[in-house]
């Protein structure tokens, strides 16, 4: 598998919001900017139909509107979004508030379908998804994907808790939100990092969703399982 880093950083700085392209086929998250970045990349975003949503900050999805509408108008029409529940009258709505008069529309001339199971399967990949804590957002979701014997997780934002143990202790690659250097209950810092490069040294840790402070610090670190990428850098999973 690949990886592309779309996005590693929180809100307040000049990276990416946090967001992933797995082999060319299965975007996780779309947040502000990323039709724009990927036309940046020479990438169309029609091309793409299946999209992971950790959860329903902004950051994490406001750039689905823009995508489904640009797919209603092309010919490559089908969409699987895999989110929560009420995941789906979020994003009706946001489509509602962004294109008033032409929202039913953009629903009606794509192929939208919806998958809110915990385990399912996009072609030779199987995934499943787990809680994770992000405070008061409810409910957040990491996924680990499986494909070749090689498991890859995304924890999407939050505290440590039993699920990121768990994910990191399966997961050969681990994309980790990791926002400050001292975690909350909200996100995940580099304190906690430490402790889960330590416990679980045969998993390989990519960091996400981090401020500026956070990124110097973890450069400056130089864990050694532990990766701190760039927008647009891209990993092989091997």
């Amino acid at each position: 598998m690949k990886v592309k880093v779309v996005g590693s950083g929180s809100m307040w700085n000049e990276h990416n919001s946090a967001s992933y392209l797995i082999d060319d086929n299965i975007i996780v998250d779309m947040p502000n900017g990323m039709c724009k970045y990927l036309f940046r990349q020479n990438k169309d975003p029609r091309d793409y139909k299946n999209i992971l949503i950790t959860h329903f900050h902004g950051d994490h999805f406001f750039d689905i509107p823009f995508y489904m509408l640009l797919k209603s108008k092309s010919e490559n029409k089908n969409i699987n979004i895999y989110c929560s529940r009420n995941g789906k009258r979020k994003i009706v709505n946001l489509i509602k508030l962004a294109f008033p008069n032409s929202f039913k529309d953009v629903l009606k001339e794509t192929n939208s379908a919806f998958c809110f199971d915990d385990k399912f399967n996009i072609e030779d990949y199987k995934i499943e998804r787990y809680l994770v804590n992000h405070g008061r957002m409810k409910p957040a979701y990491g996924y680990v994907i499986e494909k070749d014997n090689m498991k890859i997780g995304f924890t999407g934002d939050t505290g440590l808790c039993n699920n990121v143990y768990y994910i990191s202790s399966i997961c050969d690659y681990l994309f980790c939100d990791c926002m400050f250097i001292n975690g909350t209950q909200k996100h995940m810092g580099i304190n906690h990092l430490e402790e889960l490069s330590q416990k679980y040294p045969n998993c390989k840790f990519i960091v996400s969703h981090m401020e500026n402070d956070t990124r110097e610090l973890l450069k400056e670190k130089r864990i050694g399982n532990v990766i701190v990428p760039e927008d647009g850098d891209i990993i092989n999973i091997i």
